[in-house]
């Protein structure tokens, strides 16, 4: 990796332009030597003599010889500013305290090297196997519920986090263009024969053009340490009065045990939580309601006081706990306690 440091105020005290007073952390300094030891580059860029024309270098390279500091590269010219603004920027304050990223830097740097667990092709191969998640109808359904009721129509649909496609698959089978974005390498192959890009969206751009009628995303937000991430790459994927519609657990009825069902799910949702972060990221129009995934109370919403008398039993189910349930049973005990949020909202402008 390149790791370019400021020199003052980061390496040593600011002394707001005198420079040969300044008095080096040696602390900081270690660290940064562990760094230049490990093999990583290191670049350092310093404002000296940007605003005064005073040729700092013969100064600055005896005050780093002096104080010890390895580096590859001294780099003067940086502007002067107040505030710097930088994607990959950590404040020397927090670093000198926490470590990059608020962490240690072995922990940063091991989570640097090593990909993450989205990009590795067991993560879907474990969640999605036949044994946890058998391919069955679900998707199916609850495409032509979305068109029915949401979406209320066909059109170009992008699915944020499709993983193996079965979505894509019964969107198209209702005539939607599809396409789909996942962070795992393996969702072209198990997506085969459908549009599929690869892509971290909480630090890659959307590798599709803008211009889509609607977006999907489903359990995806809440694997996000960044959710906004996600917000703003449906905001940016949908033409003017597009609409999206993201699908995560609800945390009020989720959060005694199941959310952590996986062990990647880090970011919870609430029901007012899902709407701000909607408006936050520049919807209109934004709704948020409590979903149950069973499809007859889909037709027959009057049958939901009986749902919820069956949520409030404490029965197993699995995958959750070991039961001997008949699959449809297990279904209605699980999904009627594991509700959902459905969050549906609308890029600014017509609906074309």
């Amino acid at each position: 990796m390149i790791y370019c440091f400021d020199i003052d105020g980061t390496l040593c005290t600011n002394t707001d332009g005198a420079y040969e007073m300044a008095r080096a952390w040696p602390d900081v300094i270690t660290r940064i030597n562990a760094l230049y030891d490990a093999g990583h580059r290191i670049i350092l860029y310093t404002a000296r003599g940007t605003t005064t024309g005073i040729d700092w270098r013969a100064r600055t390279e005896a005050q780093l010889s002096a104080w010890g500091v390895r580096y590859h590269d001294l780099v003067f010219g940086k502007p002067t500013a107040d505030v710097y603004v930088d994607d990959k920027a950590v404040n020397a304050d927090v670093w000198r305290r926490e470590g990059i990223a608020g962490g240690s830097e072995k922990a940063f740097l091991d989570a640097q090297e090593s990909p993450s667990i989205f990009r590795r092709p067991e993560y879907l191969d474990v969640t999605y196997s036949p044994a946890r998640a058998a391919r069955g109808g679900y998707p199916w359904r609850l495409a032509e519920w979305l068109l029915r009721h949401v979406y209320r129509g066909t059109g170009r649909l992008l699915d944020l986090g499709c993983g193996r496609g079965e979505h894509l698959a019964a969107f198209a089978h209702f005539g939607c263009d599809v396409a789909g974005v996942d962070i795992s390498p393996r969702a072209v192959e198990l997506a085969a024969g459908y549009r599929v890009a690869v892509a971290d969206l909480e630090r890659e751009p959307l590798p599709f053009a803008p211009g889509f009628d609607y977006v999907f995303s489903k359990s995806v937000v809440e694997h996000m340490r960044n959710p906004s991430a996600l917000f703003a790459r449906a905001l940016e994927a949908l033409r003017p009065g597009g609409v999206a519609a993201i699908m995560t657990p609800s945390w009020e009825h989720t959060y005694w045990g199941p959310f952590y069902i996986d062990h990647t799910h880090v970011t919870p949702f609430t029901a007012p939580a899902l709407a701000d972060a909607l408006e936050i990221a520049g919807f209109t129009s934004v709704r948020v309601s409590y979903f149950y995934q069973l499809p007859f109370l889909w037709r027959y919403p009057m049958l939901t006081p009986l749902v919820r008398m069956v949520a409030a039993v404490p029965l197993p189910y699995r995958p959750y706990r070991q039961a001997a349930w008949p699959e449809p049973v297990n279904t209605l005990i699980r999904f009627a306690k594991e509700v959902m949020l459905l969050g549906v909202a609308q890029k600014p402008g017509p609906r074309q």
